[in-house]
Order: C-alpha cells, then sequence, then structure tokens
C-alpha cells in the first residue's frame, strides 16, 4: 500500500489537481488527481522525464500527450542547467510568485496616479512585512500621491539619503509607545491596507466576492470567458457583475456546462452525483453551502435536479408482489430514486445483473429502529424474502450494514449487494490510486467495522482497497455511481 501522505505533501496534491484540471479536457479531469498523487510521491526534491512517462504510462496514447503536456506546463518547473529534470511548482512557490506580481502591479498603480495628481488606489489586504523608515509615523496609505512616487531625477538622491540617515535613526531613542499600541517594532508588526470595507482580492468563499461594474482588462478577460458558458449561466447578470466568482469557482462551472452540452442535464444526474463527479465532494450543493448559493444567485436552481428528502416511513417500491422476492435496501435517497425510476419507468427486473423485486430506502441508522424492516417485509406478503444491502463504503455504512443483518436475524436472508460496491470500488480506484486520497469523513469514533460481510465476492484488490479506505477513516459514496452506471 502506498505510504501515507503528510499534510504539506497533501496541499500540494490538492493545489497540483485543480491546477491540472484548469488546462485539461473534461474527458482527462478524472485522471488530475491520480497524476498529481504520483507526482508528490515522487522521491527526492526533483521530477525527471522518466517519473512523468512512468506516471502518465498507464494511460492510453492521447491521454499520455494531454496529460505529460499539462503536468510540464502547470505542476514542473525545469532546473535551471539540468535538461529533463524539474522542481514541483508547489503553493508556497507561486504564492511567493503572486505576492511579488501584486506588490509590482500596485507600484506601478501608485506611480501612475501620482503622475496625474490623483491619489494612490487603494492596495489589497497584506500581512506582508514592510520595512518603513523609524523616523516618520505616516503610513504610506496616509502620505500624499506625490510622496508615494518620487520624481526620476530625485528618485536616486532620496535612496542615498535614506541611506546614510539610517545609522542615526537606528540610535535615536525609541518613542514612548501610545496606551493601546503594540511595543513590538513597526517593521515586524506589518501594515494592515485594505480596499473599501475590505472584501480580499483572492476571496475565499462566495460571500467575498465583490460586485464589479466596469472593472480592467482582468475582469474583460474574464468575462468572455463566461460568455462562453451556456447562455443560462449569465442569462441574468448575475456572473458577468461577478467575474470574481468565476475565478473562485470556475472549475465547477466548467464542469456543469461540460455536463449541460452533453446532455447529462438534467435528468440524468442529480447535484449530489454531479458535485461527487466535480471535486469528490458530493455535499457541494447542499442547502446553505457555496454551491448552492452560486446556483441560486444564477438563477439556476432547476438546471439541476434537486432530490428532496421524503418524510413517510420507510419509503418502498415493489411493482408486483411475489412468492419469492429479492429486496434491495439503499441507505441514501439519490440510488434508491434511481432504481425506483429503472424499474417503473424502464420495467427493469434487474440491476446490474442481479433480479430485483422491490427497493427500500433505509435512509441510514433509522432502519434498525423497532425493527421497521422486518416490518415492512412482512406486508409483502411473499412466501420467502431475501435482502440485498447497498450503502456508502465507509465505517457508518459497513456498520449499518451488520447491524441490519443481526436485527433480521435467520428469517431473512441477507447479503451486500455485491455488483454496486464492485463497481463504486473499480470507479474510486480508476479516481485515486491511493485510498488515503478519498473523500475524509468525521467517523474516527467509530470503531473499525466487521469489514468481512461487505467484502464477500469482491476481487481481493477491491476488498483490500476497501478496507484501506474504511480504516483510514475515508468514504466512496454512493453517489459515485449514476442512474447511466447502474
Amino acid at each position: 500500500m502506498a505510504r501515507k501522505l503528510t499534510d504539506v505533501e497533501r496541499m500540494n496534491l490538492d493545489y497540483l489537481r485543480e491546477a491540472l484540471c484548469q488546462v485539461l479536457e473534461p474527458s482527462q479531469k478524472n485522471k488530475a488527481a491520480s497524476v498529481a498523487s504520483a507526482l508528490v510521491r515522487v522521491r527526492g526534491d526533483v521530477v525527471t522525464d522518466e517519473d512523468i512517462k512512468r506516471i502518465v504510462g498507464k494511460y492510453g496514447k492521447e491521454a499520455q500527450a494531454a496529460l505529460t503536456a499539462a503536468v510540464r506546463s502547470e505542476a514542473l518547473d525545469p532546473v535551471e542547467g539540468q535538461e529533463g529534470v524539474y522542481t514541483l511548482r508547489v503553493p508556497s512557490q507561486v504564492e511567493g510568485a503572486d505576492g511579488a506580481g501584486e506588490k509590482a502591479e500596485g507600484d506601478v498603480a501608485a506611480a501612475g496616479a501620482a503622475a496625474e495628481g490623483e491619489p494612490a488606489p487603494a492596495v489589497v489586504e497584506t500581512s506582508e512585512t514592510v520595512e518603513e523608515p523609524a523616523a516618520t509615523d505616516v503610513t504610506v496609505a496616509e502620505e500624499p500621491a506625490a510622496a508615494a512616487s518620487p520624481a526620476p531625477a530625485d528618485a536616486a538622491q532620496s535612496a542615498d539619503a535614506t541611506a546614510s540617515e539610517a545609522p542615526a535613526q537606528s540610535e535615536a531613542p525609541a518613542r514612548a509607545e501610545k496606551p493601546g499600541r503594540s511595543s513590538a517594532p513597526r517593521i515586524q508588526r506589518g501594515r494592515l491596507r485594505r480596499v473599501g470595507k475590505g472584501s480580499p482580492s483572492h476571496p475565499t468563499q462566495l460571500s467575498e466576492v465583490p460586485y464589479v461594474r466596469r472593472g480592467g482588462p482582468a475582469e474583460t478577460e474574464v468575462r468572455a470567458k463566461i460568455l462562453e458558458l451556456d447562455q443560462r449561466f449569465w442569462m441574468n447578470g448575475w456572473l458577468l457583475s461577478h467575474p470574481g466568482a468565476y475565478t473562485l469557482f470556475e472549475r465547477q462551472l466548467t464542469a456543469i456546462n461540460d455536463a449541460l452540452v452533453n446532455g447529462a442535464l438534467p435528468g440524468d444526474i442529480t447535484r449530489r452525483q454531479l458535485a461527487y463527479q466535480m471535486g469528490g465532494d458530493e455535499k457541494f450543493f447542499e442547502y446553505g453551502s457555496d454551491g448552492h448559493k452560486l446556483l441560486r444567485a444564477m438563477g439556476m436552481e432547476d438546471v439541476i435536479r434537486h432530490r428532496p428528502m421524503p418524510k413517510p416511513d420507510l419509503l418502498y417500491h415493489a411493482p408486483r408482489r411475489r412468492k419469492h422476492m429479492r429486496v434491495l435496501v439503499t441507505e441514501n435517497l439519490d440510488p434508491w430514486l434511481d432504481v425506483h425510476d429503472l424499474m417503473y419507468e424502464e420495467g427493469r427486473t434487474t440491476i446490474l445483473g442481479e433480479r430485483i423485486h422491490a427497493v427500500v430506502l433505509g435512509g441510514g441508522t433509522p432502519i434498525l429502529e423497532h425493527n421497521r424492516l422486518a416490518l415492512l417485509l412482512d406486508t409483502l406478503g411473499a412466501d420467502s424474502v431475501e435482502v440485498l444491502y447497498w450503502g456508502d463504503v465507509d465505517r457508518a455504512g459497513i456498520d449499518i450494514m451488520v447491524r441490519l443483518r443481526d436485527v433480521l436475524g435467520e428469517h431473512y436472508p441477507f447479503a451486500p449487494f455485491t455488483p454496486a460496491y464492485q463497481l463504486m470500488i473499480d470507479k474510486a480506484m480508476e479516481r485515486y490510486p491511493d485510498p488515503a486520497d478519498n473523500e475524509q469523513t468525521c467517523q474516527v469514533n467509530l470503531g473499525m467495522p466487521d469489514m468481512s460481510l461487505m467484502c464477500e465476492g469482491l476481487t481481493e484488490e477491491a476488498a483490500a482497497y476497501a478496507r484501506s479506505v474504511v480504516e483510514g477513516c475515508r468514504l466512496i459514496p454512493q453517489e459515485i455511481l449514476t442512474r447511466r452506471d447502474l
């Protein structure tokens, strides 16, 4: 099994995956996580051409070419003087470069404003340490625009004067600190500078994205990208007036757009299923989340099908009564509705090659209360009922399966819905070769469940992968499968 990643390596993996997704074609984006994982696991401080060939070698020729180009352009920086040798373009390097770029742009903007006699534009909040002359108590933001940008002829003289006065200033006695002011030297405190009332220039959530009426070249470029999307994204004007939202959620927006273009929406895929395919978080569109707010702001809530959780006790569908019945119990709503629709709309009697006569929505732990499932099965009037269970591959999901088998006892033969579990794990292994890259859960307080029941009928490789996922408190959700997979 692959070694566990450190926190820094995991941060680098997430960054590289996002970077690769930005340039890969939609058909190749599902390989970004695997490639990023392999890159951060390369031994030593450098990546070579041989490493790249080994990482992308398991894919087809077309995919190899696309992945190699994306890796070299987005994930690696060449080592000077060494052909075929690279270093990873990790977040710390990129952030440093961005900081320098922002500082340079701020200096140019300040100089231009001073030349025209206008006040210097406000600068985005930053915590970087800025060295200031100790002889003055006026910050840059409070100085007149002309002082912020000296004339070229006086620039050299000003620099020489500052250098010659530095020793005298350092020997001057320290000023008495005002009440409430930090006693730390100004050079260590840094400076907080904000735009207006203070949304950062690089928002991390939707509420921080500012309204932009006109903007500059950068906003114009982003708006051009927005107009390339399906018109339903920008028809109400919100996304065009908030280009920062496109920058923040570009990967998600392009994934939704790809689904629309390919005819997958609405109808064939739900919000949870699409959210998992986009980034591994099946709850991205949950009520109150940024994903949900984004759809509402763009007026696209009805474009992606939403399935509200029904309230009736143990929802089930049985097209007809039989003497001998096989009942499929699903933990979550989306898979239940997929099976229901196939049985009701298409008249299907087999799901993934298994004959199914009824489907029940388990809903998680509540199905275990008061022997509810057994009471429902009794009402079917069959001479014999076999129960197949299908849930998430995580500690809670496996625990529910084992406990439900114990509750039903010997009266109802019980088995996992193996074809679905096998397909779920196969898809997860393709997406995340390292089990530790799957979605993290908060189930550390749950003990490790007995995996023997679920692993019955799985391949050895799939069983080992599933055990690693559950041991690491990770999750393979049911929503990894869609109606098309069934």
